[in-house]
């Protein structure tokens, strides 16, 4: 078994070539790094996705010629096959153009490929580079929007709690000892949701009204049937909300009824705890901070709704929208499907 003993001055200037090398040089520092810190060559192979013969040479290298032998040797004619282009594709696509000195805040694949070439002498054509990307599980999508704050703390400290929390509601649920609903709002609003869609001939051009005009749904998701409960009013006010959490009490005159939302602070209004007071059956179950969306159902029914009624089209008014929202969601109940099925 190949380890390599480490002193404190040569742990450094690993480090150091491991920031700074960037590519294959990187990597093999990475490789001898990690063989000082006890790891073995089987383990290390699977960390950089390569064979224990890969690792075995760089660490034999760097035993006989130090940090000088984790670079390449001068070679003639075409080169084989890095089988760590790869890592060097990631490891140069998880900086910034501008730590290399572009001007750029993004790479392209024509903008990575040619400093590949010049850097690494790495011979790759755009689709070449690309297929390592999408090996290596990047994607080009879209990023999104969020303050600066929101990602500074973006992690609930209490999201293992609440997890753990919801999991043992949906137990219940699943026993007939509660109902679970998820319950949300959104606006819909009638200047058209721009969707992408199949075209042809010139680019369709989806009218605007003179003036846009909103109006406001409460929802609550059935975590066992399925089923939709929903009202609309002109603003989301607490009152409101009131006025739906008593119409879903309503529909579930009995037994322990768990509603599981998001932090909004409209949700823990003084007027809302004055009503859990009056109905102790009622308990409110907050959803991870940040991630709500992600844990709550009823969110995906909110846009499939907007695709279906505004989406790529001008209704003549809100009043109109309102309606083919109604419509939209007796729809959906005429063909429910319970979500512990779909799951």
């Amino acid at each position: 078994m190949v380890k390599v003993a480490l002193k404190e001055d040569q742990r450094k200037e690993l480090q150091q070539v491991s920031r700074e090398a960037v590519g294959r040089v990187a990597l093999r520092a990475q490789m001898v790094l990690l063989s000082g810190r006890g790891y073995g060559v089987t383990e290390i192979a699977r960390i950089h996705a390569c064979g224990p013969d890969v690792v075995r040479l760089w660490l034999h290298r760097y035993e006989q010629a130090g940090v000088g032998g984790l670079r390449d040797e001068p070679r003639s004619g075409r080169p084989p096959t890095d089988p760590l282009a790869g890592q060097i594709v990631d490891a140069q696509a998880s900086q910034s153009p501008r730590s290399s000195g572009h001007v750029q805040s993004c790479w392209t694949v024509p903008l990575l490929t040619a400093f590949l070439g010049v850097r690494f002498g790495l011979g790759w054509s755009g689709q070449s580079v690309r297929r390592a990307l999408r090996g290596m599980g990047w994607r080009w999508a879209r990023p999104r929007l969020a303050p600066a704050s929101v990602l500074a703390h973006r992690r609930d400290p209490e999201v293992a709690t609440k997890l753990a929390a919801l999991a043992r509601a949906r137990e219940l649920a699943a026993r007939g000892a509660a109902q679970l609903l998820y319950l949300d709002e959104c606006d819909l609003h009638l200047l058209p949701v721009v969707r992408a869609m199949w075209m042809k001939g010139p680019r369709v051009r989806v009218p605007t009204p003179g003036k846009n005009a909103k109006r406001a749904f409460f929802g609550a998701l059935d975590a066992t049937s399925g089923a939709l409960h929903w009202a609309d009013q002109d603003r989301k006010l607490a009152v409101h909300f009131v006025a739906f959490l008593q119409q879903v009490a309503v529909a579930y005159p009995t037994g322990p009824l768990v509603l599981a939302l998001d932090n909004w602070r409209m949700h823990d209004a003084k007027v809302v705890r004055a009503w859990l007071a009056t109905t102790p059956r009622v308990t409110l179950l907050w959803l991870p901070r940040y991630a709500a969306h992600e844990v709550n159902p009823i969110e995906r029914v909110w846009g499939l709704m907007k695709d279906a009624v505004a989406a790529n089209r001008l209704e003549g008014s809100i009043d109109e929208l309102t309606a083919a929202a109604h419509r939209f969601f007796s729809e959906r109940q005429a063909r429910l499907v319970p979500l512990a099925a779909a799951a």
